[in-house]
């Protein structure tokens, strides 16, 4: 391999319709020769704040700042140990300021990093932000969301069917800061194909956006157009928290020297083993001494004890037979009674539906398939009618020809049964009507 990975990407941020500051940092360097490209690879990273405004945000900047520089720094032999390295120094960094004053105690981030190199897709995580693959029409979750409804499912006190009735969302298990020493989770390296489209977010988006969703917006649409709709989608849906988002499109990727293993369903359950160790042993040589006295007794004239050993030697051998060890459960939390939530109509039913039995305990740790996108072009021409209104009411400066001509597009594009037509379409009515908007709240910022 001589040539680095043809890749196209683009990143967005923006604080919402509900915050006054924007807790959300996120990072993108990109090798600029195959050296520095085999050994590190592409990096890319997103990091959610949390301890008050200025405190969450500077907990994110520190590690999208720290980060990078560590991780291109480190003279590491694999690209796992350099990532493990790097979140260790950025926790370290955010711990070091927290000590220097006291109102930055306890201050913290999420952290998901996604690394492209000679040896494949590596990401490194804490915390509730995720890391998403798209391919063929499915969408991968690649992460293990560090959060209280993703432990109770793994531990199993609560199901993917009820667990936004038992547990609050957005209560997180693990970030990095508030303490020295951190959990991270390294997963990969993942298979990287041509066409396949990585996504890195933090959880604004995923709390108004599904997974089915974000599926058809990454497939239909290049980074730049499909990061905005992922974004004007969350805040027409309340955009209640900041919501930020990589998009990363692969056109072409030299062959893996050892070639990663794709995401594919797990293995089946292994068949149960036969019964053995000492146990059975202990039975077989009981059955075969109990058989060698039942013919020693009969020759001595005794048929009277022969048939007990006989009875013995034969109880022992079944025994041996069907003798299965008493499995060992591994140790639970004492489990308390459930108590529903009280109702909260910020709780989107389709957000516990992507949860669904397609949890595992592996990654990817959810799939969905995303080749259905007529929900979605339902909702987005919903969107741009509501908003449409809106600006006919409110006076907005919005070229309401071009509007009615979009909207004609995607009619057209969905008769003749091209949706990423007709998406694209929407995408762009629903951006210039969201840009009047974001002028009055205040300019949503670039990555």
């Amino acid at each position: 391999m001589t040539s680095v990975p043809v890749v196209q990407y683009a990143s967005r941020t923006d604080v919402g319709m509900r915050r006054a500051a924007n807790q959300d940092s996120l990072a993108v360097r990109m090798c600029t020769d195959f050296d520095e490209w085999s050994r590190c690879g592409h990096l890319f990273a997103v990091a959610d704040g949390m301890g008050g405004h200025a405190v969450g945000d500077l907990a994110s900047r520190i590690t999208v700042s720290t980060l990078p520089l560590a991780y291109y720094k480190q003279e590491a032999t694999d690209v796992e140990t350099r990532l493990r390295l790097a979140i260790i120094a950025a926790n370290k960094a955010i711990n070091d300021k927290s000590r220097e004053n006291r109102e930055f105690e306890g201050m913290g981030t999420t952290c998901s990093v996604l690394s492209l190199s000679e040896a494949g897709a590596m990401i490194g995580h804490v915390g509730d932000s995720r890391v998403y693959r798209v391919r063929r029409g499915r969408i991968e979750q690649l992460t293990f969301d560090h959060s209280l409804q993703w432990e109770m499912i793994r531990l199993g006190r609560a199901t993917a069917e009820n667990v936004e009735l038992y547990h609050p969302r957005n209560v997180i298990t693990r970030c990095l800061g508030p303490d020295l020493a951190v959990q991270i989770d390294v997963e990969g390296p993942f298979s990287v194909e041509p066409e396949d489209v990585f996504m890195l977010c933090s959880d604004g988006l995923t709390n108004h956006v599904n997974d089915e969703e974000i599926g058809v917006i990454l497939s239909g649409l290049p980074p730049e157009k499909s990061s905005r709709l992922l974004i004007d989608l969350a805040n027409c849906r309340g955009g209640s928290d900041n919501s930020t988002v990589i998009v990363v499109h692969i056109e072409s990727y030299p062959a893996l020297t050892v070639r990663p293993p794709d995401s594919s369903p797990l293995p089946p359950p292994a068949a149960a083993a036969p019964a053995g160790g000492l146990p059975v042993a202990l039975m077989l040589l009981t059955a075969l001494i109990s058989l060698g006295l039942a013919g020693w007794t009969m020759f001595r004239g005794r048929p009277e004890l022969s048939a007990i050993f006989a009875i013995a030697a034969i109880a022992a051998f079944l025994l041996s037979r069907y003798f299965r060890p008493e499995p060992v459960a591994p140790p639970r939390l004492p489990t308390a009674p459930l108590t529903p939530l009280p109702d909260d109509p910020r709780l989107d039913p389709s957000m516990s539906s992507a949860l669904r039995s397609s949890f595992r305990t592996s990654p990817p740790y959810r799939t969905v398939d995303c080749q259905n996108p007529q929900e979605l072009l339902k909702f987005l021409a919903e969107a741009q009618s509501e908003l449409a209104q809106a600006a006919r009411d409110s006076s907005w400066r919005v070229d309401f020809d071009e509007l009615t001509q979009l909207g004609r597009q995607a009619t057209t594009a969905i008769q003749s049964e091209k949706p990423e037509k007709a998406i694209r379409a929407r995408a762009r009515a629903i951006e210039l009507l969201m840009k009047e908007i974001y002028q009055r709240r205040g300019a949503s910022t670039n990555g």
